[in-house]
């Protein structure tokens, strides 16, 4: 009996990522309906030199890719919640913050999500310390 032998497909994992900048310790917080692939754009755009965060491509090219740690912080989030839990990774992490971050804008979510996704991660014990 012949087995198939075709490669599996990686699993879709949807969620919230961080990029983080060893060197200056600065983060960029993104969310996506599938993570893996969307931190392979970010990798490949940083080094094709194409990125459009500017500050972010400006230190990739500065300090090199062995200062840069891409990273997954929240998965399985349903698709209806992720800007809501893309923007409690922002607050936890200070992204927003021009010296301290790359994001340079808070995603578009109201308030009682993002309540609610804080929450959830709270009781999850999923809230890591803020100081980084």
């Amino acid at each position: 009996m012949l087995k198939n032998n075709k490669p599996k497909k990686p699993k879709i994992i949807s969620g919230v990522y961080r990029i983080t900048c060893l060197a200056n310790k600065k983060n960029y917080i993104g969310s996506s309906d599938n993570i893996m692939r969307r931190l392979k754009t970010h990798e490949r755009e940083l080094k094709e030199g194409s990125h459009n965060n500017r500050k972010l491509q400006e230190d990739y090219n500065k300090y090199g890719s062995e200062f840069f740690e891409f990273r997954v912080v929240f998965i399985d989030i349903p698709k209806e919640r992720l800007t809501a839990y893309e923007k409690v990774a922002i607050y936890l992490y200070d992204s927003i913050v021009m010296y301290k971050g790359y994001n340079d804008i808070w995603p578009t979510t109201n308030h009682k999500m993002f309540k609610e996704a804080y929450q959830d991660l709270s009781e999850k014990g999923l809230i890591p310390n803020r100081k980084n």
